[in-house]
């Protein structure tokens, strides 16, 4: 019987837009694509989310590949974007239904341990019962160690979880270890009917 959801966050209770966040601070078109792909799209992204380097370390390697005329606007991306998250309403709304029916929730994500400076911007979290972090474990999803690190944690049983992710690699590799899941794409009616598929009760008893 499933007793705990897990959720991810970024496209999930957050929403990620990476091409919003350069636009407040340059207006060319090719600018903003520089910038997108020095920092947001950069083949060492993930490294932020597994916690081998610092916000400083990274800087550095942003302007490692961008034109010095944009330095100042690439800093102010770097420093600013968590500024412009906003959460998805539908999605934390579910979160606090699915609290108030008794089960637990928990968070599993991808993140830096800048988390901790926009954390509030998910307007559920104060319902959840657990966050686990890759930076913290310097593993990322889809790697099955970061979900065995998750059980582990909180002494969870996989079989007894309902992972929402974005990602179907995350939820495969979830899957392998026995947690049962649905890929989120923006459609709360389907995620709802996932839920119910799977024994999840969503309507709390008034």
């Amino acid at each position: 019987m499933i007793q705990n959801i897990v959720f991810d966050m970024g496209r999930v209770l957050i929403h990620y837009q990476p091409p919003e966040y350069v636009k407040p601070f340059v207006k060319e078109e090719a600018d903003q694509r520089l910038l997108l792909n020095a920092i947001f799209d950069a083949p060492d992204w993930p490294d932020n989310d597994r916690g081998t380097v610092t916000y400083e370390e990274f800087l550095e390697r942003i302007r490692s590949r961008t034109p010095e005329r944009l330095y100042h606007a690439a800093e102010q991306v770097w420093k600013n974007w968590i500024l412009y998250l906003t959460p998805i309403p539908e999605s934390n709304q579910l979160a606090m239904e699915l609290k108030r029916c008794g089960y637990r929730l928990f968070l599993l994500s991808n993140v830096s341990t800048r988390y901790y400076e926009f954390r509030k911007t998910i307007t559920a979290i104060d319902n959840f019962d657990g966050e686990f972090l890759s930076a913290e474990v310097h593993r990322i999803k889809p790697d099955p160690e970061i979900y065995r690190l998750f059980f582990q944690r909180f002494a969870l049983n996989p079989e007894e979880c309902f992972f929402i992710d974005d990602n179907p690699d995350n939820i495969e590799a979830a899957r392998k270890l026995g947690m049962p899941g649905f890929c989120y794409g923006q459609d709360i009616a389907e995620l709802r009917r996932a839920l119910a598929d799977a024994g999840i009760r969503v309507k709390a008893e008034t």
